[in-house]
């Protein structure tokens, strides 16, 4: 079967189908199976739809009813699945999700489409995470991820041609358990390619009362199907796990930076040292200024010896490499370092690879976890989380957080911040 560039991906993306009518039939095909595996005969599934542009959440839009093998179809119009106005077309994004197993686990399937496709399987992960008490603290055993699903026979996939000639098929990512701490509802920390068992650092738990800890895992990918006779279609989707959450131990360690002031500056307590997790945005209109780091003001000197950075957001530049920085100042003008850590380093190949993956399934507003888990972001949208061993030769009174990206031209100037969760210092 043909296969297609990288470069087709946008027209893709975009919708063809260039024959039919809003008021014509289409179906997507899926099938539904309990975790051990049996089919979820009879039982009925409820399917949410978002259309682009003028909606900012899931509806309620249509029910499926898998048979005895599990299958099921979902029929519509294609005006249903496409949005085209004179100057724009687009898709809806439609989901799945299945009713959470009496543990917790779930599994949910986001896609959009625009003419007859199949769709990945839907199955809960058969996983829970297992907490037990360790000589280092809590210990989380936890098992594999889901593997990526499988390419139907009737589909084929998009391809990366690289600069040397070598054609990489672009084939759905592959999932990895990801650790999930949440406390009072927000999240805490995530942790990816960790190995079993984990044991959470006492910085990362810092002075939180109520740490959870649960498993998620997705796989996101873009089919094409060229049935004989009939119209072209592809189909990118997003196949999400969870798990049901386990308490941690409270943590212990209050970060002598919590309830200090930061530049930016705000009217009030500064959002990044409040100790309440909130994503705090660094800009909402264009009009307003761009930041490029934050610097903490503590208290009194300090030496410190860990920096705890949660849901960083920045500019990533095109040259594939970025570096965490932080230094630290007794008077706010003569800066030590403190520590630099390697937040990406990628070949143009990796990031050409993981842009066609993930760059074109842009989550939605509306595209948090149909459990109420938050969103997963993933690609260039997933936010940094660090636990940072500091060295400093003397007390400081200011911390200051930055991220170098590199360019094209080789040069690695300070990134712009998007987004912040929280910010700890600890002696």
């Amino acid at each position: 079967m043909r296969r297609a560039l990288v470069t087709s991906l946008a027209l893709l993306a975009s919708g063809s189908g260039c024959d039919r009518y809003p008021e014509e039939p289409i179906f997507a095909y899926g099938r539904a199976l309990q975790r051990d595996g049996a089919p979820r005969t009879g039982e009925t599934l409820h399917v949410e739809r978002m259309r682009e542009g003028e909606e900012e959440a899931f509806q309620p839009f249509a029910t499926v009813v898998p048979d005895a093998s599990g299958d099921f179809t979902l029929e519509m119009l294609y005006g249903d699945a496409s949005v085209e106005t004179n100057t724009s077309r687009g898709r809806s994004r439609f989901r799945l999700a299945l009713p959470l197993e009496a543990d917790g686990s779930g599994a949910t399937l986001a896609f959009s489409f625009q003419d007859d496709v199949e769709l990945p399987t839907v199955q809960a992960w058969d996983a829970h995470p297992a907490v037990s008490m360790g000589e280092q603290g809590p210990r989380v055993a936890f098992p594999p991820a889901p593997p990526a699903p499988p390419l139907p026979e009737t589909a084929d996939t998009l391809e990366l041609v690289t600069q040397d000639g070598t054609v990489i098929p672009i084939l759905p990512t592959t999932p990895e358990p990801l650790l999930w701490v949440t406390s009072g509802g927000e999240l805490l920390w995530r942790q990816a390619g960790a190995t079993s068992p984990w044991t959470p650092s006492p910085y990362l738990l810092e002075d939180f009362v109520s740490p959870r800890v649960q498993l998620r895992a997705a796989s996101a990918g873009t089919w094409l199907f060229s049935p004989l006779g009939g119209e072209s279609s592809s189909v990118d989707f997003r196949l999400e796990w969870r798990t049901g959450a386990e308490p941690l131990p409270a943590g212990t360690l209050r970060p002598v930076s919590r309830g200090a002031t930061c530049e930016p500056s705000f009217s009030g307590v500064c959002p990044w040292t409040d100790g309440l997790l909130t994503r705090v945005d660094f800009w909402k209109q264009e009009t307003d200024p761009r930041f490029y780091g934050v610097t903490l003001t503590l208290p009194q000197p300090t030496l410190p010896r860990r920096a705890v950075v949660r849901g960083l957001q920045y500019l990533q530049g095109y040259g594939g490499k970025d570096s965490l920085i932080i230094e630290g100042s007794d008077d706010g003008e003569h800066w030590q370092s403190l520590a630099r850590v390697v937040l990406r380093d990628l070949s143009s190949t990796e990031q050409s690879l993981l842009d066609s993956q993930f760059g074109f399934y842009i989550e939605p507003t509306g595209g948090d976890s149909a459990y109420g888990d938050g969103p997963l972001l993933l690609g260039r949208r997933e936010p940094v989380f660090q636990d940072v061993p500091l060295s400093s030769a003397e007390p400081v009174r200011f911390v200051r957080f930055s991220v170098e990206s590199l360019t094209y031209d080789g040069t690695s100037p300070p990134a712009e911040f998007y987004t912040l969760s929280e910010l700890s210092i600890f002696e």
